[in-house]
């Protein structure tokens, strides 16, 4: 991938960021024990001869074969812990340490991980999950109350190494294995997502189609969000690693609206017959094409229910569904600190781009999508401007519209790189905490 071009949630200093995807620190692949992803059975065996080997065993309950090491005397957090390294035939794609002591209970193991990790990427009552590479590419983290004790696993997810051939579509990826059923928490709840400002339309409908997969919606909770079951594409529910259905929140005040655009066009033609001296006479009137453009459109770049000033646990959660690149902070004297969060393969206005959120001490304060196509700069201020009015500046390789188009506090932006078109929406980040 090319260095990405991202505009810093600072609107009114329009700062260009190359950026590079960041490798883990070494804080966050401690509990690999200095192990590699894929490595081979007998060579992780032979390094792992420090630790007291419990048992060697094949599990196929998921339709994958895995072998296991089991191992005792190893230490996760500066806690003692059983662990299981999982492989397949790709090598080495899963550590479960298992704290079956309860040394620490489930809220502090919680509390350790986001020490290192950050808020998860979802959180239900017994689990929670970290994705977006927190230990190299291809990684997750998850959490879980179990009922022998409470469970760390750090996986894996994709099915082998990065080479130059394409990997096969329908390629299974081994979940955690979890040998007692999960226990909910006390008291654990979902976080829920803000409302957006300045929504009035009450949610009446019970299902939510989005441009890829969408949510069906079962049940509400005591403030009156609707509780909503993410599906795929095909209709069918969205299980965890655990089979639990995953489930979103949608506010009870924010508007359900599908993200398809609705823009059409008209031609209406109408006729009328006159006098002239005696003479007939007939005139056409014919009223040129048209764009209808709705509100959905001018709503379509907050993705999902993506909303200003929210915070980054909501952003992962509601982008939980696309494939994270990287997640990095920016720190540059003077300047407000940002984090910033990486997507590819999201769809906007019917292109697929690669989405980047960027979070201050405020929240979400900046949205961008970025269209490989070197040759749509023009195509997309003409879309902008369809959704938004003439630009307030335009040059050849940008365009602007400062008086808040998107909303109040708003502005938008379309620039030209050598590599693609990036279209960005900013929130007023004034007040926002400086590096």
């Amino acid at each position: 991938m090319n260095g990405k071009k991202i505009i810093l949630a600072a609107a009114a200093a329009c700062t260009v960021l190359l950026s590079a995807c960041g490798e883990p620190s070494d804080d966050a692949v401690k509990p690999m024990l200095g192990l590699e992803w894929f490595a081979e059975y007998d060579a992780v065996k032979t390094n792992m001869n420090g630790y007291h080997l419990l048992e060697e065993r094949e599990s196929g309950e998921q339709q994958i074969t895995q072998k296991m090491q089991d191992y005792s005397g190893v230490s996760l957090y500066e806690q003692a812990c059983d662990l299981t390294l999982c492989f397949t035939d790709s090598g080495l794609i899963g550590f479960n340490y298992h704290d079956t002591d309860r040394s620490r209970n489930y809220r502090e193991w919680f509390s350790a991980l986001e020490g290192t990790y950050g808020l998860p990427t979802e959180q239900g009552s017994g689990m929670a999950s970290w994705y977006g590479n927190p230990l190299g590419k291809d990684t997750a983290i998850y959490l879980f109350n179990l009922q022998e004790g409470v469970q760390v696993s750090f996986y894996a997810t994709a099915d082998s190494p990065d080479k130059s051939y394409e990997k096969p579509k329908d390629a299974k990826i081994p979940a955690p294995e979890l040998r007692t059923p999960v226990v909910p928490v006390a008291e654990e709840s979902a976080p829920v997502t803000t409302a957006p400002e300045n929504v009035t339309e009450t949610a009446a409908v019970t299902t939510v189609r989005l441009r890829e997969g969408g949510r069906t919606v079962i049940g509400t909770d005591t403030s009156g969000n609707l509780i909503a079951a993410v599906t795929d594409d095909a209709g069918a529910a969205v299980t965890d690693p655990v089979g639990s259905t995953v489930t979103t929140v949608i506010p009870a005040t924010t508007a359900v609206t599908t993200l398809t655009s609705q823009t059409g066009s008209t031609v209406t033609q109408s006729s009328t017959t006159a006098k002239d001296g005696g003479a007939e006479r007939m005139t056409t009137q014919t009223t040129a094409a048209v764009r209808q453009v709705t509100e959905a459109e001018k709503r379509a770049f907050l993705l999902g229910g993506l909303s200003f000033y929210s915070s980054p646990d909501a952003g992962r959660r509601i982008m939980n569904r696309y494939s994270a690149l990287d997640e990095y902070r920016i720190e540059e004297p003077g300047q407000p600190w940002e984090l910033v969060m990486e997507y590819e393969n999201v769809p906007f206005l019917g292109k697929s781009c690669d989405g980047i959120l960027c979070f201050t001490s405020l929240g979400l304060v900046g949205i961008n999508y970025f269209d490989y196509d070197a040759n749509s700069f023009g195509d997309w201020v003409k879309e902008m401007t369809a959704l938004y009015g003439k630009p307030d500046e335009t040059q050849s390789d940008f365009a602007s519209w400062g008086r808040d188009p998107a909303g109040k506090g708003t502005s938008v932006y379309v620039f030209a790189f050598d590599d693609g078109v990036q279209i960005s929406f900013f929130a007023d980040d004034t007040g926002s905490e400086l590096s």
